[in-house]
């Protein structure tokens, strides 16, 4: 259901046990976002939020250097938080 907070712009979904981000692609006025402490297993669909400034992604073990660093090439104005161990 937040996928329908069109106008959200601050989300603090940590420690949830999400393990994927399906939805959140739809919240384009996002600026801040927390998804540390979760499961999350892909980051697709956050390239999506153009206008985000900051993003956690601390301690989500599955995700990757590379899903990372894809992610902060296509938000290059977004500082992101996070801790990937492969």
């Amino acid at each position: 259901g937040l996928e329908k907070l069109t106008k959200l712009k601050w989300a603090n979904l940590e420690d949830n046990q999400l393990t994927n981000v399906t939805g959140l692609e739809k919240l384009t006025q996002l600026q801040r976002l927390y998804l540390s402490y979760n499961k999350l297993t892909s980051v697709k669909g956050l390239e999506k939020l153009a206008k985000l400034e900051h993003l956690s992604l601390y301690d989500n073990p599955a995700l990757t250097k590379a899903q990372i660093a894809e992610l902060q090439k296509a938000l290059p104005n977004c500082q992101i938080d996070s801790n990937p161990k492969k």
